[in-house]
């Protein structure tokens, strides 16, 4: 029988970002926000935001920058009004709509009009995280090795790769990879924001990043970056790495990178820290009837 180990604390989190033009473009539409919500009480997170503006238009930083701030102060301001339920994505969900509308609204002003933004949001409390997505800016997680991407891209391609029709070499060669049809903002219809929840582990790193650095790197490339990271390497420096490599190895579009590492340990199995169960107690008849006996001094069977 498994015993699932149990963790003795809240996992922490470092994170670090690093952000560039790239070599094509004069302003970087670009925008990332960290930080912690609700400091220093017992409703502390992380809150990690990547958004690129859409549409290519000075107008689209102005809207990936009201996207990663808006982000922020909803949340913040609920986290103060009241406690968080137990499954947080309701919040996101609503936090992101209430974004899409506020950039609507902004871009009634002369010289903003249609102006849009993709989102991805991890937000990460305790043992729990909840990311939120609209568009092809992505999160990816590294996890005991293996690298999986988290989010889903909004669009017509990522749907496709999705669901196995293409692999990744046919998807960045597709000539509608660049198509997205969700989005804040914009000239479309208002947005339907994707969810999502999961358990958090030590050792879990993250990586938020703009579709700059997801076009400019093979998964490959980012698992190997996010390795130096699970080595100890800082999240700080690693996202300036991957930065680095994208500019390197294509530098069409601005460049941004969110990563993170949660740490923490899992409590003691250790008899020192645990007193032994006694025979008779149900915990050990339970036991036992999986197969389970007691280890010895002279036994050196697996329990």
């Amino acid at each position: 029988m498994m015993i699932p180990a149990i963790l003795d604390s809240p996992l922490s989190v470092a994170f670090g970002s690093a952000t560039d033009l790239g070599k094509r473009r004069d302003n970087n539409e670009d925008s990332s926000r960290c930080g912690l919500l609700a400091i220093g009480t017992s409703r502390e997170s992380t809150l990690l935001v990547v958004s690129d503006g859409v549409g290519g238009s000075k107008a689209g930083e102005v809207a990936s920058k009201l996207a990663v701030d808006c982000i922020h102060s909803l949340l913040a301001e609920r986290l103060e009004a009241a406690a968080p339920p137990i499954d947080r994505r309701g919040w996101l969900d609503g936090a992101i709509r209430e974004t899409d509308h506020r950039i609507r609204v902004a871009a009634e002003q002369p010289g903003l009009a249609g102006m849009g933004a993709t989102l991805s949001v991890l937000w990460l409390a305790g043992r729990e995280a909840w990311w939120g997505q609209a568009g092809d800016s992505r999160i990816y997680l590294w996890r005991r090795g293996e690298l999986r991407q988290l989010s889903h891209d909004q669009s017509p391609v990522g749907r496709l790769r999705a669901n196995g029709q293409l692999n990744e070499e046919q998807a960045r060669a597709h000539p509608y990879r660049h198509l997205i049809d969700q989005c804040l903002g914009g000239a479309g219809a208002a947005i339907e924001p994707e969810t999502g929840k999961f358990p958090l582990e030590p050792g879990d790193i993250f990586l938020l990043c703009s579709d700059g650095l997801s076009d400019g790197l093979w998964d490959r490339d980012l698992a190997e970056g996010l390795k130096l990271a699970a080595a100890g390497q800082s999240p700080a420096e690693v996202a300036s790495i991957l930065v680095a490599r994208a500019n390197e190895a294509s530098g069409r579009d601005n460049i941004t990178a969110v990563v993170a590492r949660a740490a923490g340990t899992y409590a003691s199995s250790s008899t020192e820290d645990h007193p032994p169960e006694p025979e008779g107690s149900p915990v050990m008849r339970l036991l036992r009837q999986f197969g389970w006996r007691r280890k010895t001094t002279n036994d050196t069977g697996t329990p």
